[in-house]
């Protein structure tokens, strides 16, 4: 009976350890990544190394097209392949290489310019960039690439980006990236938080992923986003609510005003999760992750409030607005990464505090 038991646990144990094997596998050496860095145009100037001037390549001409070693695209050196393909009637470029390479053009994008005493937030940026490229790849597969080079997924800048001491933090990090459940997670990051980072669903609609969810992060008051305020006047701050919200699929009729404006925040974060307005007969819920987009205005990158973590306050025939922090507000606080290695944090604690429960494995 003993033996038969044994064996059972024997048995038992083996099918367990089967069924938990990681689904990032060990590779021999990294991925080629495919980043798209023009798109959908009428003429690419290509400059290869050994040539004195560029040409410009018409969507007109003959395709594909490849181009190898030190090409320059639009005046930017880039590293690998760069393949020249039609989408759609359009030209686009293409950039094929290693994604250690990639890296090198994204993380001084991302991170900004760091001295020797912030090299742990370069290392962390790097292990965030390098998990968000793993966990988006094929992500376009339709169009033929993986990644745009713009803030649409990471801005990466091919060559001219490159920062030595950057490059180094790359190479320390060399493979590793961060897995929730032996998956590459979604490594998203943003400027500044305000004080605290915001939940996943603050964002964005869909299944939240438990480790994207808010943390305190008392370290990037340096920041010059930590605090901003906009002033607005009243009726022209509702002539503007009113117009974008139509982009929503609310129409407030004419013979209606909005005569009060609830928000519904999230308790933990701060940041807003709802709008309510109220007319004389209907109200109408905007979910926060809209926000931005329509309180935003010219002064604002990209049309977007700097954040939702805000509050709003009457004065006279104003209505005034105080907000923290600038971007989505989760995952990564940069600021705070800086701030925190400048503390004497390593990389590693920094990625464990805004991705609590993750783990960084190498994969190569």
């Amino acid at each position: 009976m003993k033996k038969k038991l044994k064996l059972f646990y024997t048995i038992f144990v083996i099918v367990l350890l089967l069924n938990c094997i990681t689904y990032v596998k060990r590779e021999k050496k990294p991925t080629l990544l495919r980043v798209a860095i023009v798109c959908d145009t009428q003429c690419i100037r290509i400059r290869k190394a050994s040539a004195p001037e560029p040409e410009s390549i018409l969507a007109t001409d003959g395709f594909p097209r490849y181009y190898r070693g030190g090409v320059y695209v639009n005046g930017r050196k880039y590293r690998g392949l760069v393949v020249l393909k039609k989408i759609g009637g359009k030209l686009w470029a293409i950039n094929v290489l290693d994604i250690e390479d990639y890296l090198k053009g994204v993380v001084p994008e991302e991170i900004g310019k760091i001295s020797p005493n912030l090299m742990a937030a370069a290392r962390a940026q790097a292990v965030a960039a390098r998990t968000y490229a793993y966990a988006h790849l094929n992500k376009y597969q339709e169009l033929g690439f993986d990644l745009y080079a713009t803030v649409q997924d990471q801005v990466y800048l091919g060559e001219n980006s490159e920062d030595s001491l950057i490059n180094i933090a790359i190479d320390q990090t060399r493979g590793e990236i961060l897995c929730y459940h032996n998956k590459p997670i979604e490594a998203k990051y943003h400027s500044t938080c305000g004080g605290r980072t915001a939940d996943f669903n603050d964002a964005w609609p869909g299944t939240a992923p438990p480790y994207l969810r808010s943390v305190k992060c008392p370290y990037c008051r340096k920041s010059p986003h930590f605090h901003w305020r906009r002033v607005y006047n009243k009726r022209n701050f509702f002539v503007q609510l009113r117009e974008r919200i139509k982009n929503l699929g609310i129409k407030v009729p004419k013979n209606q005003s909005i005569r009060d404006l609830r928000i519904i925040r999230n308790p933990r974060s701060g940041r807003i999760r709802r709008f309510v307005l109220t007319t004389q007969t209907k109200y109408y819920i905007i979910p926060g992750y809209e926000i931005r987009g329509l309180l935003g205005g010219k002064q604002d990158p990209g049309g977007l409030l700097p954040s939702s973590y805000i509050y709003f306050k009457s004065k006279d025939e104003n209505l005034i607005i105080d907000g923290w922090g600038y971007g989505h507000g989760v995952g990564m606080c940069q600021y705070g990464a800086r701030e925190m290695a400048r503390r004497g944090k390593n990389y590693r604690e920094i990625l464990h505090h805004y991705y609590p429960g993750t783990k960084i494995v190498r994969i190569y």
